[in-house]
């Protein structure tokens, strides 16, 4: 199972379309045999919020119209951290960013497939914002991590590329803005893992690297392009992909870079 965290559904078949090898669609069904077959299904959705990936659900099911892809994202949109039931206040700290994260990406991926839009949803991004907020401009988080911001940075770039919501671009930016500043090492070409630990992490580039590419095309400004291909270069030259966990970190979402 922990060969296929950070969504190695996703990842195989993003490497499919990119390599044009359908060999990848083989790893694909393998990882989904494992997260969605043995895991997801089986507990009826209730996973971890941190184990809640539905991206490359939704994909095999707009692929393949397997019913059972898409009973796992309705179900991991509707359990745990992203049930309605769920209280609110649960997830107001930064500490949980993570698990909202996972669950904005849950609520859109249960679009794609055909759900309606959640009320929740809205709640849920307002309450990332508010992480960016407690992370950068009320500095009242107890850790601070670009890899962890990048991932609620992604929810909302999601969230903005379905609704447009005006706030996005401007608390990415922060956020972008923020890491840069607090966790870049120039000379190691990659962020400090957080800000308790001083070593440096050129393995989780790759999860940060898109949001910077998303933001020079948003703003035209060259400073994201330049800062985007430091990050993205510093992350292929340290990326380690000795195990599944960390070889799906650096292709989640790089392709998009």
């Amino acid at each position: 199972l922990r060969a296929v965290y950070y969504d190695a559904q996703r990842v195989f078949f993003q490497i499919a379309d990119y390599t044009g090898d359908p060999r990848w669609n083989a790893c694909a069904a393998r990882a989904e045999s494992v997260y969605r077959d043995g895991y997801v299904l089986p507990s009826n959705g209730a996973v971890p919020g941190y184990w809640n990936f539905t991206h490359g659900l939704a994909m095999d099911y707009l692929r393949t119209r397997d019913p059972a892809s898409r009973q796992a994202v309705i179900l991991l949109s509707t359990t745990g951290f992203a049930a309605d039931s769920t209280p609110l206040e649960w997830t107001e700290s930064a500490d949980t960013s993570r698990e909202v994260a996972y669950a904005i990406a849950s609520y859109l991926n249960a679009e794609r497939v055909g759900e309606p839009r959640r009320a929740r949803l809205a709640q849920l991004v307002n309450q990332a914002i508010g992480h960016i907020h407690e992370w950068f401009v009320d500095r009242t988080s107890t850790r601070v991590a670009p890899f962890m911001v990048a991932l609620t940075a992604e929810a909302l770039i999601e969230y903005y590329e379905a609704t447009r919501d005006p706030r996005i671009p401007a608390v990415v930016k922060l956020a972008l803005d923020g890491s840069w500043a607090s966790a870049w090492v120039p000379a190691g070409r990659a962020f400090r893992y957080d800000d308790r630990d001083r070593g440096l992490a050129p393995d989780l580039n790759l999860l940060i690297a898109p949001a910077y590419a998303w933001m020079y095309r948003q703003t035209g400004d060259a400073v994201y392009l330049d800062r985007g291909d430091g990050i993205f270069a510093g992350g292929v030259r340290g990326a380690f992909l000795g195990n599944g966990k960390q070889f799906n970190q650096n292709y989640r979402w790089s392709f998009d870079y």
